[in-house]
């Protein structure tokens, strides 16, 4: 399924570059995620846990930031399995400044297949919008509480 969008912070394009790619705050920020163990820059194994229309489960996954241009844009390429399924998401993420603050846009496309999948590509296609839409407040509600210097 395709996704596609746009969500606005109050920062400077290297303080919303910064929470985007700071661990600890994607650990909050992307919904089901359990823990991000980093294994090189920009490279994690993570613990997801996610649910669709009662189907629930655990994902071990790996999340990679690739094609980073530090400060402007980097693709982030998010794959999990576990027993109900797999997930995989591959989307482009561009920072562009915006007064006041930093238009974050996003374009990809994301899979899942197995149990989940079942459920209809419309019941996922509205779940997805709530997830991105549930990460994208919680990277707002971060830039609302973290300062960087």
């Amino acid at each position: 399924m395709k996704i596609s969008g746009t969500k606005t912070v109050q920062l400077t394009m290297d303080q919303t570059y910064q929470l985007l790619t700071d661990p600890a705050v994607l650990t909050r920020a992307i919904p089901g995620v359990k823990q991000l163990k980093e294994i090189s820059k920009h490279h994690y194994e993570a613990d997801l846990e996610m649910g669709v229309a009662g189907i629930k489960g655990r994902y071990k996954g790996d999340v990679r930031m690739t094609n980073v241009i530090e400060g402007q844009s980097f693709r982030l390429v998010i794959t999990g399995e576990g027993p109900m399924g797999f997930l995989e998401a591959d989307v482009f993420i561009s920072l562009q400044v915006q007064s006041p603050g930093t238009l974050i846009s996003y374009d990809g496309d994301a899979t899942v297949g197995g149990t989940v999948a079942g459920v209809g590509q419309r019941v996922l296609s509205g779940v997805a919008k709530l997830l991105i839409g549930q990460f994208f407040n919680g990277i707002v509600k971060e830039s609302a509480s973290v300062r960087f210097s």
